[in-house]
């Protein structure tokens, strides 16, 4: 995955859904689009937390409740949610949007990225979110 910094410094300047972030966004290479794509989807959904439904995530709570110790999600995070699986989902998702991603006419095939109104905030957080596990 590409760097994103001087991209995202660079969409900082530009009005949020304008014609010049699309141009912008259009204008970049495929794997600086698939990056900042796995930015934004990273930053708007989170981590994919799949070890809700397990028997050790109910005994930990469970445990440390009895113990008087309010469980947080940094807590469990900590505990169940694995540098290596974070890497892991924001590899599948740099490599979804990498091979979704053709441009058509110059434009890229999904073009909602340069149309979300959200785009700053949500790429801030994923990048916060990727810092981590770096």
């Amino acid at each position: 995955m590409k760097p994103i910094e001087n991209i995202f410094n660079n969409i900082q300047t530009l009005q949020v859904s304008s014609n010049e972030m699309k141009n912008y966004i259009n204008s970049l290479s495929k794997e600086e689009y698939a990056s900042l794509a796995t930015a934004f989807i990273i930053g708007r959904s989170g981590w994919e937390r799949n070890y809700t439904d397990t028997n050790e995530f109910y005994s930990f709570i469970e445990e440390n409740e009895a113990s008087g110790i309010k469980v947080t999600q940094k807590m469990l995070d900590d505990k169940f949610l694995m540098k290596k699986s974070k890497q892991q989902q924001v590899q599948l998702t740099y490599e979804h949007e990498l091979s979704s991603s053709p441009k058509i006419d110059g434009v890229y095939n999904h073009d909602w990225l340069g149309m979300k109104t959200n785009l700053i905030v949500e790429i801030e957080k994923g990048l916060s979110m990727l810092r981590e596990i770096n």
